[in-house]
Parts: structure tokens; sequence; C-alpha cells
């Protein structure tokens, strides 16, 4: 019955009109309330005045996440589990020039199949009837691609090449999936594998892979130091048995054999002079390591992934600061040094302890003029935190900033 209704919701949205008003609503500055009561709005039945702002909220929601959003239909869960449009970019650069023909399953909204080369003929494929009567609209605006409601899992489509953005069953952040949460499942996509030369199978950066999942190539995309999806490349898309970590818009990356890993990790030492930050898909892939040695930088601990070095390194994969002082790990003495050094800014950074950013903060009375970055962490298996001040960058956010460990 929800599906029916918001078929028709969408239906009713797709109309010429609809699709008029729905724009010049979004170009009204006014809030809800004072739209609601325009002449235009009022000639409208409730439930579709309702689904015109709702659509307005949608839009404007999915600007962060893609350029042509207000021009596009969205459903709640189609843009939760949209792609944003930079990697969707990036990913669709990586389909080699020879390829003519990819199936987006699990299609969803379009986010993939709109920046798939033009060349290339498209056929998308969803079990959601409301997914695919945004999708045929919002990929119409950039290209022509075909559109097929399907169980992918029972009726593979016929392309050279696939793109598969598994179904979250539970609504919830894309970086909070777990494996009982996908649909299809991990067996139904072994067999997909089976199927075409080569896949893009688009994960959750926090997710375990399966057995049969090693033999391909393995890619974390970051985006503004945000690690957003892991993704499988496989067959002819994909190099067997490397992992890859990318930073984007810049497009920095660092990759290696997952064979050759563990002889990355070990290099540990005590503190230098500055403290580095790898990016979040970096820290996920695990190549800290890797980067380490590239950079002839160390490790302070063998299980965090914070380096260290006596000299700056600037690198697009790393976030440097420089260490003013080693810290007891004891909230009184902080707070007392925050105090006598008039720190009126903080950023507040932890990783590998137990500790609750927002609840230290709120103990705090800052005030003064200076600014800095505590980061509470461990040195040599030891509690340590480290006053520091971050080196590159403008505008220091103050924001709080918690890490996953290694």
């Amino acid at each position: 019955m929800a599906e029916a209704e918001a078929a028709a919701k969408l239906a009713f949205l797709l109309e010429p009109a609809s699709l008029a008003l729905l724009r010049a609503v979004c170009e009204d500055p006014r809030d809800d309330l004072a739209i609601s009561g325009s002449p235009l709005m009022k000639a409208l039945p409730a439930p579709r005045r309702i689904a015109i702002l709702e659509q307005r909220k949608l839009r404007f929601k999915a600007l962060r996440k893609c350029r042509l959003a207000l021009d596009m239909l969205f459903t709640p869960l189609g843009l939760e589990q949209l792609t944003h449009w930079e990697l969707s970019t990036y990913k669709a650069s990586r389909l080699p020039e020879s390829v003519r023909s990819v199936a987006d399953l699990c299609c969803g909204l379009g986010g993939d199949s709109l920046y798939v080369p033009e060349h290339v003929r498209v056929i998308g494929a969803d079990m959601s009837r409301p997914a695919l009567l945004a999708y045929r609209h919002n990929v119409s605006l950039k290209r022509r691609a075909q559109a097929v409601q399907a169980d992918v899992t029972l009726s593979p489509l016929r392309a050279e090449v696939a793109l598969l953005d598994p179904a979250r069953r539970a609504k919830g952040r894309s970086d909070r999936w777990q494996d009982q949460d996908m649909s299809p499942g991990w067996d139904a996509i072994e067999k997909l594998i089976g199927r075409y030369a080569g896949m893009a199978i688009k994960l959750g950066p926090g997710i375990a892979f399966p057995e049969f999942m090693e033999s391909h190539e393995w890619e974390y995309l970051g985006l503004r130091d945000e690690c957003l999806e892991a993704v499988v490349w496989t067959g002819s898309l994909g190099r067997p048995g490397w992992v890859r970590a990318v930073e984007l818009p810049n497009g920095a990356s660092i990759e290696a054999l997952r064979a050759d890993l563990p002889d990355t990790f070990g290099e540990t030492g005590a503190p230098g002079e500055y403290l580095y930050e790898p990016v979040k898909s970096v820290v996920r892939s695990h190549l800290f390591g890797v980067l380490a040695s590239r950079l002839k930088l160390w490790q302070i601990d063998p299980r965090i992934a914070y380096l260290s070095g006596n000299g700056l390194v600037r690198d697009p994969l790393l976030k440097a600061y420089r260490i003013e002082r080693e810290l007891p790990y004891d909230n009184k003495a902080i707070k007392e040094f925050l105090r006598k050094e008039e720190v009126g800014r903080l950023e507040i950074k932890k990783r590998g302890v137990n500790l609750i950013p927002e609840e230290f903060r709120a103990g705090l009375r800052l005030s003064g003029a200076n600014q800095g970055t505590l980061i509470f962490t461990k040195a040599m298996d030891r509690k340590t935190v480290f006053w520091t001040k971050a080196v590159g960058r403008e505008g220091d956010s103050g924001e709080d900033s918690e890490d996953g460990e290694a």
C-alpha cells in the first residue's frame, strides 16, 4: 500500500503542470506555510500540496549530493542512498573506453547512471516502482537510459559490465551498514559477479567483506575527509588483490597489494615534532602504514593510525599538526592548562581512547584569544594528550572529531 501511494505521488509530480509548479515553489524564498497559502497551491487538494512541499524539502536536501537536484525527483529513502555526484563521476571515469553497455542494478534514483559516459548504453533495474518513476525522469535530464522493474538476482540484464548499489532493508545511514541490511545479500552478489565481465559494487566503508571478495580490488572513496563508500571492482574492471584509497575531489590516492599490508605495520616510535592524521579513506583501507613508508614517517602506536615525523610534510592524504606540548591524561590538569593558555577556540580529536569529546567540552569554560587542537590518543601503548596547532589549514573549524581506531 505504501509503495502504491508513493508511486501515485510520483506520477502526480511528473505531470508537466506539477513540475512547473514545483519549480516555482522551489524558487519561492518563503516558508512552507506561506507557500501553501498561495493561490496556485490552495487550488490543489491537501495531499497534493503536501507532495509538492515534501519534494521541495527533498530537493534542497539533495543539493549536497547532486548538482541537478533542483530538477530531479526524490523519495526519502532513495535520497538517503543516493551516491554523491563527485563519487559517481569518479567511478564512471574508471570504466574502460571500450565498454559499450552498463547495467545499473538496484538503480534507485539514478545517481550513478547520470554520470556514465553518453556513448555507453545504460539499462537500470530496480524492484521499486516509485524509484523507477523518479529514475526515468532524473536520468533523462542528462542522457538516455532504459529502465525495467525487476529483481536483479532473478532477471539478469544483458550488458558488458554492471554497477550494483544494494538496497538497505532498514533505514539508516549508509556508513552504518550491516551485512543483514543488504538486498541482495552476499550469496546473490557472488552469483551476480559471475554473470558480468566486470562489476562495481558499492558497499558501506565499514562493512566486513566475505572471503569470496578477497580476489577482487577494494577501493575506499573519501570526499573532503569523509569516507563515504567502499567499491569492489571485479573482473575486467578491477585488479585482483589490490586495495586503494582515493580522496576526492583532488583525486589523491595510495594503493598496495593486500598481501603486502602486514609488512607495513610495526614501524613505531616516539612522537616527533609533528603529528599527522591520515584522511579517513586511508584509515578505512588500512593503508596508513604504506603512506608512512612513502613519506618517511612512523606510527606512534602499533594499533593507531596517527603518524609522526620531525619535519613538516604536506600531502593531500594527511592533516598536519605541530606538537606544542604533551599533556598528562588528566582532565583537571588539561582544563587548568587551557585556562592559563587563554584558549577560546578548541578542536578536540580522539583516537584509541575512551573519551566523548562533547562531554569533555561541556565541562570547559573557554575564554581567550588563543586556539588549538587537543588530541587524545595513545603513544607507545600509553594514554596521552597532545596540545597541537594545525598546519596548512585556514579557519580551524573548532569541531569535535571522533576517529575510529585502525
